[in-house]
């Protein structure tokens, strides 16, 4: 089948659909005729968008349907005015039409818009000036613009496909493994994938509360606050919500813990150190830990037939990734990855929450029994990190041994193994924050300061906002190269940019220059600049009225939504102070606390002597 990515426009006259090969790259422009679509389709191309199954297939199985443009134009403001449900559409509801697609908005990350992802690769992101509530045919002119822009967006959709290949390669090896065709693979989300994989049947479970601890805990080990708060799900004068929106905190020596329905999380803030001579750093995760939990504790959802098949699934995972098939090993850890999730959502076949809490509620307390052990028998030892699967210890030589023996009495008793990595240096704002230095120099790092670029996991995600700073930041802890040499030292300009969206709750976007309010567009790049004439962005409530600063932005900043501008307009002063604010977070350095009572009086006779 060829694949062809498309892009559709409507207005109050008028509609565009735009086709592009992708082997070719050649785009079809087809405007006002539904003849035309009729015969491009007539060769059942396989349709890859962006929201194309919210928005774009609908419009296009009423143009199939021979409906005019007025009646494509009451189906486009059914869902995108008044927000309905295609599919409850007249013009959709009663329609023959099929063809194969799929979208590549599926597993983004909520809130992703084509028009950010376009602005984070640094493509040119200005929008259209033709107002899609004309109320009359566009002009030659608007259509020759309207076209450009949504071809241009078709471009983008093109380069999302690519960056997204091995996504699309997982489902299709998953599905050919399987025996679901490509097609079908291809248009569910990861989770519908995964629950047709395991040949998940959907049942009503009214037991999501009935929660079993494991008989081979070390309650010893697990204080009796942890007991009291996990016994809540049994108290049926509690709501759902109160049981499980509901967290603990408490410490182990001195970190930090917290205990809830999503996990178990903790580590001592701000905290550095290296390992040295006689004390060390370790740190252990749990290999596949909730795909473990499924099969050794017995929590796989009981709406699979076999639960037999998610643990041949596992093994046959593994057997991939010794012999070397990355192709294989990569579309069964799919099914791995998404299977705990899938059993928390109702709108999945595998949902069965009783299985879902028991895997989480379990794991945590599997975790929390290993680390009290450890720190009560071994005195130098001390938690540095805990996490979903893992525990991060600083030790002395005199306790290796016992902590060695403690790890392995309780892989053997719950059949699980911890993957063993030693440390020459951690640096920690938080449990979601920190620079990991291995021995041989490698970094492992988590969090908003220092992650940047396409998330290697889980949703698709981009963020390539200021990476100079998070190159800085990183810079500063692995090589101690102060923030201000990588910074001053960088002449890529894309590096420096800060995308600034306004969400739908927004109706309008301005831009402050020398003092005047200049309307832009909602999707915007900027730049931190010198010249004190560019004042920041502002948004304005769609239904309050009120203006408010877009969050994160500097004072003074231009847009550059077409890559005009040069790194000598940059004002590198505000990159190296954010930069250098945020290793002074992770290292606990708080500034200065103003006297405010002292500036406060000082306003007080500046305004008495300006009234003399």
């Amino acid at each position: 089948m060829r694949l062809i990515v498309y892009d559709v426009e409507v207005f109050a006259f008028d509609w565009i659909v735009v086709f592009k090969d992708v082997e070719t790259g050649t785009h079809t422009v087809i405007h006002n005729d539904n003849e035309a679509v009729k015969s491009f389709m007539e060769n059942d191309p396989l349709l890859a968008g962006f929201n194309n199954k919210h928005y774009d297939q609908f419009i296009l199985k009423a143009v199939l349907s021979d409906a005019t443009p007025e009646q494509i134009k009451e189906l486009n403001d059914y869902v995108i005015v008044h927000g309905e449900v295609g599919w409850q559409h007249p013009l959709v509801r009663d329609c023959k039409v099929y063809f194969e697609q799929f979208d590549l908005f599926d597993d983004c990350q909520a809130g992703l818009s084509l028009k950010a992802i376009e602005a984070h690769l640094g493509m040119d992101i200005r929008e259209s000036e033709v107002d899609f509530n004309i109320d009359r045919p566009l002009t030659e002119e608007e259509l020759e613009e309207t076209i450009f822009y949504c071809k241009h967006d078709v471009d983008a959709t093109e380069k999302l496909y690519h960056l997204r290949k091995s996504y699309i390669e997982n489902k299709l090896m998953l599905g050919r493994i399987k025996g679901i065709p490509d097609n079908r693979a291809l248009y569910m989300t990861n989770a519908k994938l995964t629950a047709a994989y395991l040949d998940a049947v959907p049942k009503e479970h009214d037991d999501e509360r009935e929660y079993v601890y494991p008989d081979n805990l070390l309650r010893e080990y697990i204080p009796e606050d942890v007991f009291s708060f996990f016994n809540r799900i049994y108290d049926r004068s509690l709501s759902d919500e109160e049981v499980f929106k509901s967290k603990l905190n408490f410490k182990i020596g001195d970190c930090e813990v917290t205990i809830a329905y999503g996990g178990i999380h903790g580590a001592i803030p701000c905290y550095r150190e290296k390992a040295q001579n006689g004390r060390h750093l370790r740190n252990r995760d749990v290999g596949s830990y909730y795909p473990h939990l499924m099969t050794l504790d017995g929590y796989c959802s009981r709406n699979i037939p076999n639960p037999q098949n998610y643990a041949d699934m596992l093994e046959a995972r593994m057997k991939a990734k010794k012999s070397g098939d990355k192709a294989t090993a990569n579309a069964l850890k799919l099914v791995a990855n998404t299977t705990y999730g899938a059993m928390l959502s109702k709108y999945n076949d595998l949902f069965d929450p009783l299985m879902g809490r028991s895997v989480c509620i379990t794991g945590q307390l599997r975790l929390l029994e290993l680390a009290i052990h450890l720190v009560r028998e071994c005195p130098s030892l001390k938690i540095v990190q805990l996490n979903t699967d893992g525990i991060m210890v600083s030790l002395s030589d005199d306790d290796l041994e016992r902590y060695d023996a403690i790890c392995q009495e309780w892989q053997d008793r719950t059949g699980f193994e911890l993957e063993e990595d030693t440390i020459s240096e951690i640096i920690q704002k938080d449990v979601n924050n920190y620079v990991e230095i291995a021995i041989d120099g490698s970094t492992k790092i988590k969090g908003g300061q220092l992650v940047r670029g396409i998330a290697p996991a889980g949703a698709f995600n981009i963020n390539n906002n200021a990476t100079i700073v998070a190159k800085a930041i990183l810079d500063y802890f692995a090589k101690g190269v102060p923030v201000e040499d990588t910074i001053n030292s960088c002449n890529d300009l894309l590096s420096f940019q800060l995308v600034a969206k306004a969400s739908g709750l927004y109706s309008e976007v301005n831009h402050i220059v020398d003092g005047e309010k200049i309307p832009v567009q909602k999707c915007n790049r900027v730049y931190a600049v010198k010249d004190t004439r560019y004042g920041t962005l502002v948004k304005t409530h769609a239904e309050k009225g009120n203006d408010a600063k877009i969050g994160g932005l500097p004072e003074h900043c231009m847009i550059d939504n077409t890559n005009e501008l040069t790194v000598a307009v940059l004002d590198r002063s505000w990159y190296i102070k954010l930069a250098q604010k945020y290793v002074n977070d992770f290292l606990g350095i708080k500034p200065p606390k103003k006297n405010t009572r002292k500036i406060n009086s000082l306003k007080k006779q500046i305004l008495k002597i300006l009234e003399v």
